[in-house]
């Protein structure tokens, strides 16, 4: 009997995975411009992280995670998300334990979330994303939110949307939590199932709903940044205008809101065409109070995620060509089984040199090396016979142009170096 990939998970297979290493590179250049470094963490965790990271309240956590009991009855959570995980090291460390201490990165991985699956929205997805720690001040909202929109720009991605919002400190929050309950509580009976279950739980979410009787309803709500603190409204308005001063077209959204209860202060949320309703590709926000929730000294951060399974959508929908990053391959083709071992060395010189380079292994005719080739996509096939062994030289073939020359066999390299450039 045939197996397949479990429900909600997809393979990359040779034809795509370069599109990933394209963006994956992309990636890795603007955090490393940015000065963001690279840190991976584990894919589980304690899921005792997620329920006092992420919010026992929120629907990632009641409904989506993946948790089960290892063999010492430990329960275990793949990550749902990555800033807990982050957070966690960041404290495990000693990363930030000493007053005044700073930390930038970035992290590119599988997340995962038992939902139903979705064209990009899948339960294994993957997601390029940086914290910075150690900095409270507007200016570090605004440098994460250049960051991520500098990503999308190096990606080619067209007719972007930034929305930004704030909830403010624990004092705003806590107000406009207030606002929620008084404004939705005489008409509860006219919300959906879910948010009714929110209002008592977690307000919060019900500002996350698509269900048209809770849209409609939530019109009567002020907007969360007339809940802000004086410092947290000086602390929105500073971001705002860095955002203008940078050039950076956005939207104030006053109702957005982040799956995860941790955020406070600056929220954004970017979308892309192409998408459908489902439009979002990445967000991010602040969250002064998760280092110190999760058992470290107090530590200001904030971060994004961005999908990539839905950036890809996004670009492909939008017509934009992934750069193809691929090195071009050298082929080698020998008439002859003397010619088959002197590839065989020249196979490994070529690589050494840093060329992409293959051959035949099987013995097939020069008709069929040549077919080979082709189907490889090859750039170049070096052909190699008894006469080109007497001779110390090569065929070199230029299979895009059509150019055929003899080169010195000491000379080859360079040749084929400047030919492939």
């Amino acid at each position: 009997m045939q197996i397949n990939a479990p429900k909600g998970t997809a393979d990359t297979l040779p034809s795509e995975s370069w599109k990933w290493q394209a963006l994956e590179s992309t990636a890795r250049q603007v955090a490393t411009a940015y000065h963001y470094a690279e840190i991976r963490t584990p894919i589980f965790e304690h899921s005792e992280l997620f329920h006092r990271g992420v919010g026992e309240t929120s629907d990632i956590v009641a409904k989506e995670t993946y948790t089960f009991k290892d063999r010492a009855e430990r329960s275990i959570t793949l990550r749902p998300e990555g800033t807990a995980g982050v957070v966690r090291a960041m404290i495990e460390h000693g990363l930030i334990a000493q007053e005044g201490a700073r930390q930038k990165v970035f992290y590119i991985g599988p997340n995962f979330r038992y939902e139903q699956p979705q064209a990009g929205r899948l339960r294994q997805h993957h997601q390029f994303g940086v914290e910075a720690f150690g900095i409270a001040e507007p200016e570090q909202d605004a440098e994460c939110i250049l960051l991520q929109m500098d990503f999308y720009r190096r990606c080619g991605v067209r007719d972007l949307a930034l929305n930004v919002n704030s909830l403010g400190d624990r004092e705003s929050k806590a107000r406009f939590r207030q606002t929620i309950i008084e404004a939705l509580t005489p008409v509860a009976d006219q919300l959906s199932p879910d948010s009714r279950r929110r209002l008592a739980e977690n307000p919060f979410r019900i500002l996350d709903s698509k269900d048209p009787a809770d849209q409609s309803l939530l019109l009567r709500l002020p907007p969360a940044i007339d809940s802000l603190s004086e410092r947290s409204r000086r602390h929105f308005d500073r971001v705002i205008e860095l955002l203008k001063f940078s050039d950076v077209k956005f939207e104030i959204s006053n109702h957005l809101v982040r799956g995860f209860d941790y955020y406070t202060e600056t929220l954004w949320e970017v979308t892309a065409s192409g998408l459908g309703s489902q439009n979002a590709i990445g967000g991010g926000g602040r969250y002064d109070n998760l280092v110190e929730n999760l058992g470290g000294r107090p530590t200001p951060g904030v971060g994004f995620g961005s999908g990539l399974e839905r950036l890809l959508m996004a670009l492909e929908s939008q017509g934009v060509a992934v750069p193809d990053l691929r090195p071009q391959l050298v082929w080698l083709v020998a008439h002859g089984e003397a010619a088959r071992r002197a590839n065989w060395q020249l196979m490994m010189e070529l690589r050494n040199a840093g060329l992409t380079t293959d051959m035949d292994l099987a013995g097939r005719s020069v008709k069929a090396q040549f077919k080979i080739a082709d189907r490889e996509h090859a750039a170049v096939c070096v052909t190699v016979g008894d006469s080109e062994l007497s001779a110390g030289t090569a065929q070199v073939k230029n299979l895009k142009s059509g150019e055929q020359l003899s080169v010195a066999r000491a000379d080859l390299i360079s040749r084929l170096r400047a030919m492939l450039q």
